[in-house]
C-alpha cells in the first residue's frame, strides 16, 4: 500500500492500461474496432473522433513521455533525459495530435489516411510502446 500511495498518477494509468494481458488486449480491441469504424466512415460521430482520435492519443502520449523518463534512460536519446525537454516534446506532440483532429473534424484533412492514422495507428502504436516500456521496467 505504501508504494501505491507514492506512485505517480501517469504510472498508475499506464499500469491499468497495459500491464495485464487482458486489459491490454481489451484496449487494443476497443481502439482498433472504433478506429476502423470511424476510418471507413461506418460511424461518423464527432464523439468518436474526440475520444479515440484526440483525448486518448493525448493521454497515451503524456503517459509515454512520462514512462520514457522513468525507464530505459540508457537507450533513449539525450533529448529525453531532461524533464523539461520531455515536457516540451510531449506538448509539441499533443498539439500536433489536437491540430490534426481539429483539421479532420473541419473536413480539411478528412481523408482515409488521416482518419486511420489518428484513430487507429497512433493509439495502437502508443499502447504497444507503453506495454514494452512497462514490461522492460519490470524486468
Amino acid at each position: 500500500m505504501n508504494q501505491q500511495a507514492k506512485e505517480h498518477i501517469l504510472h498508475f494509468w499506464t499500469r491499468n492500461l497495459v500491464e495485464k494481458p487482458g486489459a491490454f488486449s481489451f484496449n487494443l480491441f476497443l481502439f482498433l474496432s472504433f478506429g476502423i469504424l470511424y476510418s471507413f466512415r461506418v460511424l461518423q460521430s464527432p464523439f468518436i473522433l474526440l475520444v479515440f482520435g484526440i483525448i486518448t492519443p493525448v493521454i497515451l502520449t503524456i503517459c509515454l513521455y512520462h514512462m520514457s523518463g522513468v525507464s530505459l534512460q540508457h537507450l533513449l536519446p539525450k533529448v529525453v533525459h531532461k524533464k523539461t525537454s520531455r515536457v516540451f516534446l510531449a506538448l509539441l506532440d499533443c498539439s500536433i495530435i489536437t491540430l490534426l483532429g481539429i483539421l479532420i473534424y473541419r473536413d480539411i484533412l478528412n481523408f482515409f489516411f488521416f482518419r486511420f492514422l489518428q484513430t487507429v495507428m497512433l493509439p495502437i502504436l502508443y499502447l504497444i510502446m507503453l506495454r514494452v516500456l512497462l514490461l522492460s521496467e519490470n524486468h
